[in-house]
C-alpha cells in the first residue's frame, strides 16, 4: 500500500534538530492545491490510506499543518489503531526548494502531530466518544507539523511526508505543495465554520437565514466549506454575502468518500477550520446551518458579550444544545423559519453531549464535533443556557416546522417506560431575537 520503504534510506532518521542530506532524482511534479481539493489519491479515495486534506504555513511560527482524515482511512477505529497514529508513530518531514539555496540538497526534521509530545497520554484522540455518538473517535482526523527550515524559499519549497510505526512505513506523499494563503481573513474578530452538502435541508431557504441570523449576531466571516462537486447552488444562495466578503465558500470535495454525504470529512473540515484561523481570527466557532447561537442577555451579541480577556486561561466557551420541534399547531407563529419554531426540549444536553465551542485557536490543539482539546494550562467555560447563551438545534426541521427530531424525541418510546423528553414553549422570545436577526440588513 506505502511505498516509502522503497525509496528512502538515510533521510528517513529523526534527530532533534533538522539535518542537510543529498537527495536526487525527485521528479515529482508539484500539483495546486486549493482546499485540499485536486490531490485527489485513488488509494485515498478508496479508503486504503489517510485521506490528503490540505497543507499550509502557520501565519506566526515557523512551521507547516498538514491535515489527514482517518475516518475514511479507518471507518470504525479501535482505540489501537487511535494510538498508532499518535504518539507511536514518527513523521518525518523533508523539505526540497529547487528554486532556493537547497537546490541541491533537501532538510529532513522530524514532525509531530496535534495531539502528541506534551498532549500525551491526557489529551487523546479518544476523547472523541465523549460526545456518545459513536464509539471510538467518531469524527478522526490528524494535523502533522512540521517544522520550517532556515531559508526555505517557501514560494518553491515542496514537502515530502512519512510515517513510520514500528519500524514499518504505514504513509509517504511527496511534492506536497504548502499554501501561504488562508481561506480566514487577517484581523477576524469573530468568524463561524460549518460544512454542507446537497440535501433537501441544505438549500437556500435553510442557508439565507443561518447567514443573515449570524451575521447580524456580529460574526463577521462565515466559512461555508461545501463538500460537493458543483458548488455553484451554495454561490447562488449567498452571493450577497460573497460579494460583501462576508462568507467564504471552501471547496472540500473529495470524490467517492464525500459521494457517501456522510459527514465523514467534519472532523478534517473542523481542523482545518481551526488551524486557518490561528492568527488570523480572535474567536472562531463551529456550527451545523441547523443550529443558531441564541444570546439570551437583552442587547447582547457576539459584539459585546463578556468575553474572558487576553490574558485568561478561559480560551472556549461551551454552548450547550435544545433541541426545538412543534407541538400541533402552537408552532405555527407568524414568523420567518426558524424564528416559527417555538417549543424547545425541557432536556437541554450535558456540556461535550452535542455541545458546540466558541473558542481561540492558538490554544486549542484538536477540535472534535462537540468538544476540544485545549492546550496544557488553559480552560474552558460552561455557558449557561438559561440565561446566558444556548445553541437552539433545530434538526430534521423543514420550513414550515415539520418533521423535526426534537418533537420526535419528545414521542420517542424506549422499552417498556415511556422515554419524555418533552417539549415545553420557548418564554424566552426567541420568536422576536431571531426574526429581528434576520431581518437586520447586513
Amino acid at each position: 500500500m506505502f511505498n516509502c520503504y522503497a525509496v528512502l534510506l538515510m533521510p528517513c532518521i529523526f534527530p532533534a534538530q533538522a539535518v542537510f542530506t543529498k537527495r536526487n532524482g525527485l521528479t515529482e511534479t508539484p500539483v495546486t492545491t486549493v482546499g485540499g481539493t485536486v490531490m485527489l489519491d485513488a488509494a485515498e479515495v478508496g479508503g486504503n490510506a489517510p485521506l490528503f486534506i490540505d497543507a499550509f504555513f502557520d501565519d506566526k511560527k515557523p512551521i507547516a499543518h498538514i491535515i489527514l482524515n482517518m475516518k475514511s482511512f479507518l471507518t470504525l477505529p479501535t482505540k489501537k489503531d487511535v494510538r498508532r497514529w499518535g504518539p507511536e508513530t514518527e513523521w518525518s518531514c523533508e523539505w526540497t526548494t529547487p528554486n532556493g539555496r537547497l537546490a541541491s540538497n533537501v532538510a529532513v526534521s522530524r514532525g509531530y502531530t496535534n495531539v502528541d509530545v506534551d498532549a500525551w497520554p491526557n489529551a487523546t484522540v479518544e476523547e472523541s466518544i465523549r460526545d456518545e455518538s459513536a464509539s471510538p473517535s467518531p469524527h478522526w482526523a490528524l494535523v502533522i507539523s512540521c517544522p520550517t527550515i532556515k531559508g526555505l524559499d517557501s514560494s518553491s519549497a515542496r514537502l515530502n511526508l512519512w510515517g513510520k510505526f514500528n519500524g514499518t512505513w504505514v504513509y509517504d506523499r511527496y511534492s506536497i505543495p504548502v499554501s501561504q494563503s488562508r481561506f480566514v481573513k487577517r484581523g477576524t474578530d469573530f468568524a463561524i465554520c460549518t460544512m454542507v452538502y446537497g440535501g433537501n435541508l441544505t438549500k437556500a431557504e435553510y442557508l439565507k437565514p443561518w447567514a443573515q441570523y449570524h451575521l447580524a449576531a456580529g460574526f463577521q466571516q462565515l466559512l461555508v466549506y461545501v463538500e460537493e462537486k458543483d458548488h455553484s447552488w451554495v454561490d447562488n444562495a449567498l452571493r450577497k454575502y460573497i460579494e460583501t466578503d462576508q462568507v467564504s465558500i471552501v471547496p472540500f470535495y473529495f470524490g467517492k468518500i464525500s459521494e457517501r454525504k456522510d459527514f465523514i470529512l467534519q472532523g478534517a473540515m473542523e481542523n482545518h477550520c481551526l488551524y486557518q484561523a490561528r492568527g488570523m481570527a480572535k474567536w472562531v466557532a463551529h456550527i451545523d446551518i441547523d443550529e443558531y447561537l441564541d444570546f439570551l442577555r437583552p442587547e447582547v451579541n457576539m459584539r459585546n458579550y463578556p468575553l474572558p480577556k487576553s490574558n485568561s486561561k478561559d480560551v472556549a466557551l461551551v454552548v450547550r444544545n435544545d433541541f426545538f420541534g412543534t407541538s400541533g399547531d402552537q408552532h405555527r407563529l407568524n414568523a420567518p423559519y426558524p424564528c416559527h419554531i417555538n417549543f424547545r426540549s425541557e432536556n437541554i444536553h450535558k456540556i461535550g453531549h452535542r455541545s458546540k465551542v466558541i473558542m481561540r485557536p492558538e490554544y486549542v490543539k484538536a477540535l472534535f464535533p462537540h468538544f476540544v482539546v485545549k492546550q496544557d494550562g488553559y480552560t474552558q467555560i460552561a455557558l449557561d443556557a438559561d440565561v446566558e447563551m444556548r445553541l437552539n438545534h433545530f434538526k430534521l426541521c423543514d420550513t414550515s416546522g415539520n418533521g423535526c427530531f426534537g418533537t420526535t424525541e419528545a414521542n420517542m418510546d424506549v422499552g417498556r417506560k415511556t422515554f419524555h423528553k418533552r417539549l415545553m414553549a420557548d418564554d424566552s422570545d426567541w420568536k422576536t431575537r431571531c426574526s429581528d436577526m434576520i431581518a437586520a440588513e447586513q
